[in-house]
């Protein structure tokens, strides 16, 4: 009883946890504290009674989303304000690519002239005064007297334009480009030079001046010749300042140049009886398509077929096939546009040489001969000669 007190410890619950302090700290040591990634979460319950932060709205859409939080999903890629603005920029630089290796390519096709160098070019002389020029010539110059006729020039292929030439420029919108305004006088920045409530370009496509307030013929304005064909009895218009050439002495392929090397190719071919014109086409110019030619009237009721973009027509009248074709230089641009546009519009066939040439605006050709040591002077230089009949009637320019 009196004894030492039994020693009973008190039962030390099994349950209580002992927080020691991570030997980094110990010594004054300062380690690197690292905080797990907690995954942020959003309460549903809040979201649909509208409690949510704008912040967890975010992140809910952000993570429900087509294609999550992956940079590379197609969603996000092509909702991309990053990714819209390199492709755009990739694909600018492939067109541009695209176009320039075309264009080259083209260039390339055409470093030689589109029409072939004449063989043979008689120029004609239009003379100043109404007796024709007399070119002296000699014995040596005139082939030597011989039964046989001069060799016959091979006929070369014809060349068309491509369909993907562009037009130059034409500011005041009048069809006539700014280029071509300067052959017939007019304004390039006035639709309406004269001021007559004609546009200029109106004018031209019925064949009158364009620079006249009064109604005036465009043969009668001296902006333009007629040129006619006695070998094959064709007439047309063309500038005054442009050039002719005869490729051939019998005048079968005619060239109508300007000074910038650009030309209209005039060609008569001859049909075999019952030949038409999707038979000339397969076997003379397999490229060209019959879809791409229209219904086409001349002035003169002249009827006829026009390739669509206006630089290629064809005529056909007693077994012959006319073309009239259109060359650029090395350029992919067209500027005289309007000025084949006019020689359809005033081409007639079949006419006799006196019904069609006027004073001092038509110009002709005499047909091809031998030459020989006793021929005339004037037939083997070549001189143009006038013919002085009256015009045919054009008619009065239709209103709009």
């Amino acid at each position: 009883m009196f004894g030492h007190k039994e020693n009973n410890p008190a039962p030390v619950p099994s349950d209580i946890k002992v927080v020691t302090m991570p030997t980094d700290f110990y010594g004054g040591k300062d380690p690197a504290v690292k905080f797990k990634a907690v995954e942020k979460t959003v309460d549903m319950a809040k979201f649909e009674e509208g409690g949510v932060k704008a912040s967890e709205k975010r992140a809910l859409d952000k993570a429900t989303v087509a294609g999550g939080e992956s940079p590379v999903h197609p969603a996000n890629i092509l909702t991309s304000k990053k990714f819209i603005i390199m492709a755009g920029i990739g694909l600018f630089i492939i067109f541009c690519l695209a176009v320039g290796g075309y264009y080259w390519w083209q260039g390339k096709k055409t470093t030689a002239e589109n029409v072939p160098p004449p063989v043979a070019v008689v120029q004609p002389v239009i003379p100043t005064t109404s007796a024709p020029e007399i070119v002296p010539t000699t014995t040596e110059e005139v082939a030597p007297t011989t039964t046989e006729a001069i060799p016959a020039i091979k006929e070369t292929a014809i060349e068309f334009p491509s369909m993907l030439l562009g037009e130059s420029p034409d500011f005041d919108n009048d069809k006539i480009s700014d280029v071509a305004e300067e052959i017939f006088g007019t304004d390039s920045t006035n639709p309406d030079t004269d001021g007559d409530k004609y546009p200029d370009g109106h004018e031209l496509f019925y064949l009158y001046n364009p620079n006249g307030f009064e109604p005036k013929k465009l043969l009668d304005s001296g902006l333009v010749k007629q040129f006619q064909n006695p070998s094959f009895n064709y007439a047309l218009y063309y500038p005054a300042n442009w050039a002719l050439g005869l490729v051939d002495t019998e005048g079968r392929q005619v060239l109508f140049s300007t000074l910038t090397g650009e030309n209209i190719e005039v060609r008569t071919f001859d049909l075999s009886p019952g030949e038409t014109l999707v038979d000339w086409l397969a076997i003379n110019a397999p490229t060209e398509r019959l879809a791409d030619l229209v219904d086409f009237t001349g002035r003169f009721a002249t009827l006829g077929k026009m390739r669509k973009d206006g630089l290629v027509y064809y005529f056909i009248s007693n077994n012959r096939l006319y073309a009239l074709v259109y060359h650029t230089t090395n350029s992919n641009v067209v500027n005289y546009k309007i000025v084949l546009e006019i020689m359809a519009r005033s081409f007639q066939t079949d006419v006799p040489p006196e019904t069609v040439a006027t004073p001092a605006t038509t110009v002709v050709f005499p047909e091809a001969v031998t030459p020989t040591a006793t021929a005339s002077a004037d037939v083997e230089s070549g001189t143009t000669t006038e013919s002085m009949a009256t015009p045919t009637p054009e008619g009065e320019m239709p209103l709009f």
